[in-house]
């Protein structure tokens, strides 16, 4: 049930913590040799994937969490998966062996095989058509490529360091995405141009700057549109996590960690947005405080799930946040599901409305 509590070491307020928003539906353990990267909810909501440094992909049937295939073809660590929205049949994976992978779960064997970039690749997504894969890479660089030809469409000289993350805004205009060299762009899909550059800089109060001239950026390990597609959310080695109204080049908003400690500051844990309950809300995993849920308006933490002190890597959502899996470096698979109680009743609006946020 609901609890109250202040911690004023950190200047955090806890306020009607919900203990009972999720309920763990089942965990796995040691299903993979190595840690557990990423993790993806099918599109169709039937099943998820996960990828490992062990060079394999498992897929599992989501009610039941029993595994139905294993994908072997890679020769070094899968880094990201992402399944075609427009079929849950396929999936596409990216890995340190400088190669993208395109699966047929259901024949159990790879279909395609990309290569372009030049070093580790970090990141994919699909375009909603499902004709068109986006992926980043340590090379610096983001390539384009058209799924059906297999060929290259662009590359873009993105960064200066690696790209830690890319997502789509809705309408599939705009790629948005982070690097360790501490700044956000926005391309647009189509033309390739850089519409934009943003870069925190304490200095300016949340403000974002075109300038990066003697700017020290936190390096920024992942990104997200918000389902409007009018924020952005940012996780930045800082140990915060950022919104960002990106057409004023504003941080409105800034999340921290619990007890202190930052959400993380070694490694990439994934966020994502919740709009099935009445308040949006995100979750995050952290680098040891498990998966932690935020208020989006208050910024109060409403949840917490914590297993062990490891780091948990990535969350993935479905039907707007009703589900939630997890995977984390210590080999722990998590199905969550929200408590219907807290499900947003229909006058309340659909994610896209997305309640206008108001700034700190």
């Amino acid at each position: 049930m609901p609890s109250e509590a202040n911690d004023s070491s950190n200047g955090i307020h806890i306020s009607k913590k919900i203990d009972d928003l999720y309920t763990v539906k089942y965990t796995l353990q040691n299903q993979h040799k190595a840690s557990i990267n990423s993790i993806k909810i099918s599109p169709d909501g039937s099943k998820f994937a996960t990828c490992s440094s062990d060079a394999t992909i498992h897929v599992y049937d989501l009610k039941t969490g029993s595994r139905i295939a294993e994908l072997a073809g890679h020769t070094k660590g899968i880094s990201d998966i992402v399944f075609s929205p427009i079929n849950s049949n396929i999936l596409a994976s990216c890995s340190d062996d400088l190669t993208i992978r395109l699966w047929s779960i259901r024949q159990r064997k790879c279909i395609k095989i990309l290569k372009k970039h030049t070093y580790h690749i970090t990141t994919i997504r699909f375009s909603s058509k499902g004709n068109i894969l986006i992926s980043g890479s340590a090379d610096e660089t983001i390539t384009i490529w058209d799924i059906t030809s297999g060929r290259t469409l662009k590359t873009l000289a993105a960064h200066a360091d690696p790209v830690s993350s890319i997502c789509l805004t809705p309408d599939n205009s705009i790629i948005i995405s982070a690097s360790y060299d501490g700044l956000m762009r926005l391309f647009d899909l189509e033309t390739g141009h850089c519409l934009k550059t943003l870069s925190f800089n304490s200095t300016s109060h949340g403000t974002a700057t075109a300038s990066t001239n003697d700017v020290l950026n936190f390096p920024i390990s992942n990104v997200e549109s918000s389902p409007n597609g009018k924020y952005i959310l940012s996780s930045s080695l800082d140990g915060l996590i950022r919104l960002w109204d990106y057409m004023d080049n504003k941080v409105i908003k800034t999340y921290s960690g619990l007890d202190g400690k930052p959400i993380s500051e070694k490694y990439n844990c994934g966020a994502k947005f919740i709009t099935k309950t009445a308040n949006p809300m995100i979750v995050s995993g952290t680098e040891s405080s498990g998966i932690v849920i935020w208020d989006v308006q208050s910024k109060d933490v409403k949840y917490q799930l914590h297993q062990s002190d490891e780091p948990v890597f990535q969350v993935d959502t479905f039907d707007e946040g009703n589900y939630i899996v997890s995977c984390s470096r210590d080999g722990y698979i998590n199905l969550l599901e929200l408590n219907p109680s807290y499900v947003k009743s229909s006058r309340e609006g659909s994610s896209r409305e997305f309640t206008p946020i108001t700034p700190n």
